[in-house]
């Protein structure tokens, strides 16, 4: 095996009964030898297909970058309304 095809390197995840039964499934429907296989490949796909260019992705972000604005502005929305709570408590 070529140096730079070596894998020295491990990755572990947990999974539950059911995501585990099903990566059973798939990988048994694909005709996968390995549990491992399927996730090099899956991971390998993914990096090849460069899914940050998938509009889908894009929106995606912008939605969360929204979320996050919503966020700060509900925060401040009630800092105000506390600050104003222990104004009219202390009258």
């Amino acid at each position: 095996m070529k140096p730079s095809l070596r894998r020295s390197k491990m990755v572990s995840f947990r999974l539950s009964p059911e995501e585990f039964a099903k990566f059973q499934e798939i990988c048994a429907s694909q005709g996968v030898r390995s549990l491992s296989d399927f996730a090099r490949t899956a991971m390998q796909q993914l990096i090849a297909s460069n899914n940050l260019s998938d509009p889908l992705w894009h929106e995606v972000g912008q939605l969360r970058e929204q979320i996050r604005a919503l966020c700060v502005q509900v925060d401040r929305i009630a800092q105000v309304l506390e600050a104003r709570q222990a104004k009219d408590g202390d009258l």
